[in-house]
């Protein structure tokens, strides 16, 4: 038999074993453990964090300047999902490297935390960041031009409100 041929049919029993057992987990009801936690520390780029580290790790300047993590008041890592509710984390510049408190939710088995909601330090308390048009007073959650006028909007900070989340302890 060919190395070719053979690793055709390997590929081929890899697929099938991997389908085999995720409908096993599917048809035994497995569902994935989501948890609504509370996350402290500074929103930074995945490159800062793992300087802030000081691990010594090298890594590609241009791919890891898009990667947006927390790094925890306890030193942890976590890699933040790009949705629309942390939008703003990725574009603004201004929201990083400022202690900040993000609500959201943990998956089992996935590293990345997806943010339901979230709130920087702005004047010595945590505030919540909008995006605001003054003539057609419409606000958003990322920085855009207006949805209405097509003019320019002003980040603003608002009083965060407080909710009732658990505190997450490490990762």
């Amino acid at each position: 038999m060919s190395w070719r041929r053979f690793s055709r049919i390997a590929r081929g029993a890899y697929l099938a074993a991997g389908l085999m057992v995720s409908g096993l987990a599917a048809s035994l009801g497995a569902e994935v453990p989501v948890q609504d936690v509370l996350l402290r520390g500074k929103v930074v780029t995945l490159a800062a964090a793992l300087d802030a580290k000081k691990l010594g790790i090298r890594v590609d300047a241009e791919p890891t300047a898009s990667n947006v993590v927390l790094l925890g008041e306890e030193g942890t890592i976590t890699p933040l999902l790009a949705d629309e509710a942390s939008r703003a984390l990725f574009l603004d510049k201004r929201l990083q490297n400022r202690p900040a408190e993000l609500r959201g939710k943990r998956f089992g088995g996935v590293p990345y935390f997806q943010v339901v909601t979230f709130k920087v330090e702005q004047d010595g308390k945590q505030q919540a960041p909008e995006y605001y048009c003054n003539f057609c007073t419409i606000s958003v959650r990322f920085p855009q031009v207006c949805p209405c006028c097509q003019g320019p909007m002003e980040l603003r900070m608002k009083p965060g409100r407080s909710g009732q989340w658990p505190v997450a302890s490490g990762q």
